[in-house]
């Protein structure tokens, strides 16, 4: 029996998820859904699944740090995220931390149909836009130089939230928080959140996504 966890803040995207999983795997399959970033880590706590889909913009706590909590308590754990933040950016950092695979929401049903099935088979799966010909020559990208938090505070500030908001939402003081926009911005080297936005929507890391 296979045992699943769907981690994701909107039900009609979990029911979905739900659906193709079973087209998948047939009857021999145990789903249960988390709406939250709590939610899911007291169920990684109670009970052992052997794939997991995760959305990076669930509330409290989410984005990458939630991924490294669910795999420092499950490291076996098969992790597929479902994100609709840009995979120039967030599927090498999801890969990096132990993720089987990255998938964009806006995916087709035959590319998330094949990121379900790899994943749950313990296989990587890994979005087309990372196995191009390697004859391209990108501009590097600056947000590939921040760290997991930096990252999460990063898509806080581009949802418009303050140092308060995003100490709460990371479950951090609000002058961690203010450290951390420091790093950030001396990393990416802006002097404002207007720089940020404009820098993000450059390397396709938009407002939109922060904000759905």
């Amino acid at each position: 029996m296979t045992t699943l966890l769907i981690a994701d803040d909107h039900f009609a995207v979990r029911l979905g998820l739900e659906m193709m999983s079973r087209e998948i795997l047939g009857t021999q399959c145990s789903i249960e859904h988390a709406a939250n970033g709590q939610q899911v880590l007291a169920k990684l706590r109670s009970t052992i699944y052997d794939s997991m889909m995760l959305d990076m913009q669930m509330p409290e706590p989410s984005g990458l740090h939630l991924l490294e909590t669910a795999l420092s308590l499950q490291p076996n754990l098969n992790i597929l995220v479902v994100s609709v933040n840009p995979e120039s950016v967030f599927a090498e950092k999801c890969l990096q931390l132990g993720a089987k695979g990255f998938v964009a929401k806006s995916a087709s049903d035959t590319e998330l149909k094949t990121a379900i099935e790899k994943v749950i088979a313990g296989q990587r799966y890994l979005p087309p836009g990372m196995l191009g010909s390697g004859e391209e020559i990108m501009a590097p990208n600056p947000f590939h130089s921040l760290s997991v938090r930096e990252l999460d505070v990063t898509l806080l500030l581009l949802k418009g939230q303050g140092m308060l908001e995003v100490g709460r939402s990371l479950g951090i003081s609000a002058s961690t928080a203010s450290t951390f926009k420091g790093r950030i911005f001396r990393k990416l080297k802006i002097q404002s959140i207007l720089e940020l936005e404009q820098l993000a929507r450059f390397h396709g890391v938009s407002n939109d996504a922060a904000r759905s």
